[in-house]
């Protein structure tokens, strides 16, 4: 049996009549007549009664067209989802990002822009620091992440840019630095530091520490966190002062300050990273969107101009 028996079958039992279900068909009557009959010796069963009026269904052909046509519509669905996924239009994306990263317009746009234009895709979400995503994204855990310090020498993966940002200090307003004019590395000697733990940080550590050096200091780690909110809650408890990221402004609680530090830059990019080999349509339309939201929202953190003062609250 196959699916032509039951189109067949079906036009034949809708139209009552094989010259009209022929027509419908775009094939001969007595081609028509010989699949009918064709399926009722495959099954067995007379599937139609015939009479000098017409063509009717047998209870057998009753139970027969339910199915037939229950199938027939099964597989039109399926047709049509499977040319909507080869459009990548239905299935499933798994995304990392950080909490850092969600300072940035564009991610939150980009998930509420693809979750309107594609609402049969299942977006998974996964909050992770930049290291585990890639990790994740080696292991085919998730399909894209967006992270900070993509490492330049690992060529299995493409990326796209979304966001720029830097570091800067954060101080109680009550420090002694926290209404110093051109402040310098220099200046931080002897201070206690307290920043997000190396092995988040990956090579971002090494480039703090590096841009610290090269200014002459050698900061005193006191203690590590896992995320900045961990840290501005030590600051503000006076355990020490963090380099933060620039974005990282607009929650800082009151009695905090942010403020450049004139010879201390560590820029940082935040893209969308993916696997070169993952060239899935869902993939491809999920990039599309987050370039688009990327060009529309905010490239840059706060310039540092901006920078020094309380958080205003």
């Amino acid at each position: 049996m196959e699916l032509r028996h039951l189109r067949y079958f079906v036009a034949a039992a809708q139209a009552g009549n094989l010259h009209q279900a022929a027509l419908r068909l775009h094939i001969v009557q007595p081609a028509l007549s010989r699949q009918i009959q064709a399926l009722e010796d495959e099954l067995a069963t007379a599937l139609f009664e015939r009479t000098s009026q017409g063509m009717h269904l047998t209870p057998a052909g009753e139970v027969f067209l339910e199915g037939a046509v229950r199938i027939l519509a099964e597989v039109d669905r399926l047709g049509t989802r499977t040319q909507r996924a080869a459009a990548g239009q239905v299935g499933a994306l798994s995304i990392g990002f950080n909490d850092v990263g969600t300072r940035c317009p564009a991610i939150p746009e980009s998930f509420r822009a693809f979750r309107t234009r594609f609402p049969d895709v299942d977006l998974k979400l996964t909050l992770a620091k930049s290291q585990a995503q890639l990790a994740a994204l080696e292991a085919g855990d998730i399909d894209g992440g967006f992270l900070f310090d993509r490492p330049p020498h690992l060529p299995q993966f493409e990326a796209l840019e979304v966001f720029r940002d830097d570091r800067a200090l954060v101080l109680p307003a009550s420090h002694r630095l926290a209404q110093a004019e051109n402040l310098a590395l220099r200046d931080l000697r002897g201070e206690d530091f307290i920043l997000t733990r190396r092995d988040q940080l990956g090579t971002g550590w090494d480039r703090i520490m590096a841009a610290c050096r090269a200014g002459g200091l050698e900061p005193r780690v006191v203690q590590e966190m896992d995320n900045e909110q961990a840290i501005l809650s030590l600051i503000i408890a006076g355990m020490g002062v963090g380099l933060l990221t620039r974005s990282a402004r607009a929650m800082l609680p009151p009695g905090l300050v942010m403020k450049q530090v004139a010879d201390f830059s560590v820029p940082m990019t935040l893209e969308l990273v993916w696997l070169r080999s993952n060239r899935t349509p869902l993939l491809a339309n999920f990039v599309a969107v987050v370039r688009e939201a990327a060009r529309g929202g905010a490239a840059t953190s706060p310039p540092a101009a901006g920078l020094d003062g309380s958080s205003g609250r």
